[in-house]
């Protein structure tokens, strides 16, 4: 009855109430549009990061992360996989040697990252022409590396570096093919070699620097798995890093816009929640006799505090339903978001997204309905007390 009656109030002043229920409807469509923006391109980025250079996990020799060195090495990488494997089931690892040098193509030279990595096993780049170098003096190139050197497929590289050992690096590659991946900075300066012609270029015998992890998920938080890998491994001559840790620049930024959209949540808490007060008040006290009527009749001040309330809740659920169907025409009349003008390169190592993909996120919902449920309570609470505690002889002398 408390329902039916609420109803029906709402409509009295169907102006007010749809003046109200718009302004509220406008809220929850800025909610969910900039939440499900705002994460769609955490997400994209976030599997650049665990799909490229990066991964969820890595292993690496203890103090690599913060002063990575050519002889800081896993000295035992397949007993560091049978470990990994047990801890985490499902997992996909990658064994890479990575190291700085200088290439040099005729006359042109530049420096570069020398990447060893098992064939078959990478997704952190695409190859734009040639092959992959499986034959023993194969290399791949970044794109803008081979545009800078002016080296094409089948040209040589000489590579010069610094053994593990102390010793000079160095030998002549042939290129066997140029590559993109999600990062900028390994476009211009990577050159790609097969794990175990790395491993003799730098001396390192069976060590490697890193053993990438895959997990088979798209969370975001991969701590306990973290946390499952480092109780499974060595820790005296180990370490295990997730990628957050590993870019802790960019998850705090990620962190940051949420912190900046809970603030915005809370700005269109504030100005609907006032304008829910408005509207409430003035309801009310145009119907002071008629709550003097009811009080008189018996009603119980517990039942017109919730019925003055249930007006609230009926406005923010229809406010609540069009405004999720104005973010969900928004998000699917928008499509894809063109950011290829406005995002060039990288930040942080990782190349932003050109395009992001627009859909609503459930949780975006969530976090919406709370605010517009949140804040037409809050608005319509001192309203709804008013009223309850109105004294029957006093309200029936109001006209």
């Amino acid at each position: 009855m408390l329902i039916t009656m609420a109803w029906r109030n709402i409509w009295r002043n169907a102006r007010r109430s749809i003046i109200t229920m718009t302004a509220m409807a406008a809220g929850v469509a800025g909610i969910v549009s900039l939440y499900s923006y705002r994460e769609a391109a955490n997400e994209m980025i976030i599997r650049d990061v665990t799909s490229g250079l990066l991964g969820h996990l890595q292993v690496h020799g203890l103090g690599y992360q913060e002063a990575p060195g050519i002889a800081t090495v896993v000295k035992n990488p397949v007993q560091v996989e049978a470990a990994l494997n047990g801890a985490l089931p499902g997992a996909k690892t990658e064994r890479r040697v990575i190291g700085a040098g200088l290439a040099g193509s005729g006359d042109r030279s530049a420096p570069v990252m020398v990447l060893g990595l098992e064939p078959g096993t990478t997704s952190m780049y695409k190859l734009d022409t040639g092959k992959e170098p499986t034959a023993k003096g194969d290399v791949l190139i970044g794109r803008e590396l081979a545009a800078d050197l002016k080296v094409g497929m089948g040209g040589e590289l000489v590579l010069v570096s610094q053994g593990a050992d102390g010793s000079v690096a160095n030998d002549r590659y042939t290129v066997a093919g140029t590559f993109t991946s999600s990062s900028a900075e390994l476009d211009a300066t990577a050159v790609v070699m097969p794990l175990a012609e790395a491993q003799s270029f730098f001396a390192l015998g069976e060590g490697v620097h890193q053993v990438v992890v895959r997990l088979p998920t798209d969370r975001e938080d991969v701590s306990p798995e973290a946390n499952a890998l480092r109780a499974a491994l060595d820790l005296k001559t180990l370490e295990a890093l997730s990628w957050s840790e590993m870019l802790p620049q960019m998850k705090a930024s990620m962190d940051q816009k949420r912190k900046n959209a809970r603030v915005m949540d809370f700005v269109i808490f504030l100005i609907v929640g006032l304008g829910v007060f408005n509207a409430m008040t003035m309801s009310v006290f145009e119907r002071t006799h008629e709550l003097g009527v009811l009080a008189s009749l018996g009603t119980r001040p517990r039942r017109i505090l919730g019925m003055v309330l249930f007006e609230a809740l009926w406005q923010a659920a229809i406010a609540f339903a069009v405004g999720v169907l104005i973010a969900s025409a928004i998000m699917c009349g928008i499509g894809t978001a063109d950011l290829s003008t406005m995002m060039k390169g990288d930040v942080m190592g990782v190349r932003m997204p050109s395009h992001i993909e627009l859909s609503i996120f459930p949780a975006a919902l969530k976090g919406a309905a709370i605010t517009a449920f949140l804040t037409a309570v809050a608005g319509a609470l001192l309203p709804a007390f008013r009223a309850a505690r109105l004294k029957p002889v006093e309200a029936l002398r109001h006209t």
